[in-house]
């Protein structure tokens, strides 16, 4: 899987060197063809931020995104993270701020091609990314490994992660079609459902559920309560960095009639980014929800730890996960 997996990415990056310089060439999200010279030495991060650890790579960040001052990752690895300026956030960047850092690469998604755009204009390179499944988190990943000359790094992290998602498989493997469960991933807005595009659904198929919204054509959709009730989840998740929670949907009668509020089967992700390693334990914690009959022999809180400790280099406190 690794040369198939190192294939597919060689697809995207190419690359040319001489014995003076290095560079390579990707073609991000957008279908833009950046030239990345190399070495990178100073790079700004408004996404991916959570492979920064994962890279050790502080020596050369001289931006980051505003939220990533929030994210309990990066501040209990890098407590004094809010010494590194940020630059906004990727739909409302400080583009004099990102000027006067004269970064190497910028790092931002792919949500706001006008201001990656505007960015191009005043002299900035940047790179888009939106990886919309496990696949494509990898492509970026091996590419940041590339950048940094920190292959070896990033081999280690998918490969921690595709233990707990092998875990996770061999679980659903011995699960028959009939007892699959009908479960709603549900955004920002509780009638905002996942569609059958994006790490989303991905994370749904990978612990051996039926997405609802499996036949909307897109990332998510608004959808009507009416909707919802037809579909008649067993299990709903909600993204995590949503303003409302799980007791919210079961305290209103509105959504009586579906099964997951009857039954009690309303959980809140955890208010991790899924660009991340993190992802993994995402989908295990996910994956103990939906089917705890079948994990009650998986200790999450240990998963979990041993994916910090050997990728993070800090224990992981459980805390504030329900």
């Amino acid at each position: 899987m690794r040369i198939i997996h190192f294939a597919i990415f060689l697809f995207f990056v190419t690359t040319a060197a001489s014995s003076e310089a290095a560079s390579i060439t990707y073609t991000d999200k957008l279908n833009r063809t950046v030239e990345i010279p190399l070495p990178v030495q100073r790079v700004v991060f408004m996404q991916l931020y959570e492979l920064m650890p994962v890279l050790n790579v502080w020596d050369k960040v001289v931006g980051v995104a505003e939220y990533v001052y929030r994210d309990d990752l990066i501040t209990a690895v890098k407590p004094d993270i809010r010494s590194i300026p940020h630059v906004g956030s990727g739909s409302n960047a400080n583009i004099e701020a990102l000027l006067k850092m004269q970064p190497d690469l910028v790092i931002t998604w792919a949500w706001q091609p006008d201001t990656i755009r505007f960015m191009e204009e005043k002299g900035l390179r940047v790179i888009a990314i939106y990886p919309e499944n496990i696949e494509g988190l990898y492509e970026v990943m091996r590419l940041l490994g590339t950048i940094f000359q920190k292959e070896s790094e990033v081999e280690t992290a998918i490969s921690e992660m595709e233990a707990i998602f092998s875990l996770i498989r061999a679980k659903e493997a011995g699960r028959e079609a009939a007892a699959k469960r009908k479960m709603a991933y549900i955004g920002g807005k509780s009638n905002s459902v996942a569609g059958s595009i994006g790490i989303d659904n991905d994370l749904l198929r990978l612990i051996g559920g039926v997405n609802v919204g499996g036949s909307i054509p897109d990332r998510s959709a608004m959808v009507s309560l009416e909707q919802i009730v037809v579909w008649n989840p067993e299990v709903i998740f909600i993204w995590g960095n949503a303003g409302y929670t799980a007791q919210d949907i079961l305290d209103n009668p509105q959504w009586r009639y579906v099964k997951a509020v009857r039954e009690n089967r309303v959980y809140k992700l955890p208010r991790w980014t899924t660009w991340s390693p993190r992802l993994a334990l995402v989908a295990l914690w996910m994956a103990k929800k939906a089917y705890p009959e079948d994990f009650r022999d998986v200790d999450f809180s240990q998963q979990a730890d041993n994916l910090y400790r050997k990728l993070f280099n800090i224990p992981c406190n459980l805390k504030e996960i329900p």
